[in-house]
């Protein structure tokens, strides 16, 4: 059910985060999912009437199977398809909580740079110019800071769509770059490729029923034309699906790498910030440097989590290529 918008402020307020998986777990509600489920079903019980039936025929127990096999791999492709549809709505959901979080922070900035031009303005260690700049700087972080309210907001929207109202949370772990036999995997089982072994299935089928004794052989050649014509066809499709696959299984290594550099990068801007904070225990910079080493690490929390998704999203999407 549904949470009212105030029900979701008041979730985002108590900072009650659900993870990935959980949402995940919403993927079978999706509704093209519970159609494909129920075409699945439907055929299933189909091809149990048909094997029932004692005077059942070779040719309508074949298209019966085969319904059913093909209804089952588009019910997987669906639900596959949820989930790369939720991963990328949950994703860009937590990037733009992060965006906002970000945004805030560097109005705080902003605000504070302004002061300190103020206060040297009265002093006479800055321009006018200097004053317009900084008042130009907390403008445009305050125009930011808007923006990426209207994107959180349109974001969590999507994600409610899919999943009702919910808050994201980061990524913990990372599922483990998958073996290379997926890719073939996935293109046995892709629906398209399927569909067309089927047809070619029931054309040899129905020309092993043809004989010259009682058909045309004129007949029997076209049959036998358009076995040629998918036979070149299913190959034609198969070694582009097979490209298309192999293509987005390389993304996932380099992007898998991306998110190890990016996690040294925050690392690294981590230490900047705790040696930072110790300086201004201490008295040897100012609150301002203090805030500019945070919102230099607030980035590069963001741009880790982007890294992580970038990989996941590569990843629900080569499952989906089915």
């Amino acid at each position: 059910m549904r949470k009212s918008p105030l029900a979701l402020l008041v979730l985002l307020a108590l900072g009650l985060a659900q993870p990935l998986p959980e949402a995940l777990k919403k993927a079978p509600e999706v509704a093209a999912v519970v159609t494909a489920r129920l075409d699945y079903e439907t055929k299933q019980k189909e091809l149990a009437r048909t094997l029932q039936d004692p005077l059942r025929t070779a040719l309508a127990e074949l298209q019966a199977r085969q319904a059913r096999d093909l209804a089952e791999a588009r019910f997987k492709r669906a639900l596959a398809q949820a989930e790369s549809e939720i991963v990328s709505a949950y994703t860009q959901a937590y990037e733009a909580l992060l965006q906002v979080d970000l945004a805030a922070k560097a109005v705080e900035v902003a605000e504070l740079g302004l002061k300190a031009t103020e206060i040297r303005l009265k002093g006479g260690g800055a321009t006018s110019l200097d004053l317009l700049e900084a008042q130009t700087r907390l403008l445009e972080a305050r125009k930011n800071l808007e923006l990426a309210q209207r994107g959180r907001d349109t974001a969590l929207a999507a994600l409610a769509n899919l999943v009702g109202d919910w808050k994201p949370e980061g990524v913990k772990e990372l599922p483990a770059l998958p073996e290379e036999k997926a890719v073939e995997t996935l293109l046995q089982e892709h629906a398209d490729l399927l569909q067309l072994k089927q047809s070619l299935a029931l054309l040899r089928f129905q020309r092993g029923l043809l004989d010259e004794s009682f058909v045309p052989r004129k007949e029997i050649e076209a049959l036998e034309d358009q076995i040629q014509t998918l036979e070149a066809n299913l190959t034609n499709l198969e070694r582009s699906l097979r490209l298309g696959l192999e293509a987005r299984y390389r993304q996932l290594s380099p992007l898998l790498q991306g998110v190890k550099t990016a996690e040294e990068a925050y690392r690294a801007t981590q230490e900047r910030y705790r040696a930072e904070e110790k300086r201004f225990q201490a008295g040897l910079t100012s609150r301002l440097g203090l805030l500019q080493q945070e919102l230099a690490l607030k980035q590069a929390a963001l741009s880790l989590e982007q890294a992580k998704h970038a990989y996941l999203k590569a990843y629900y999407s080569l499952l989906a290529s089915r």
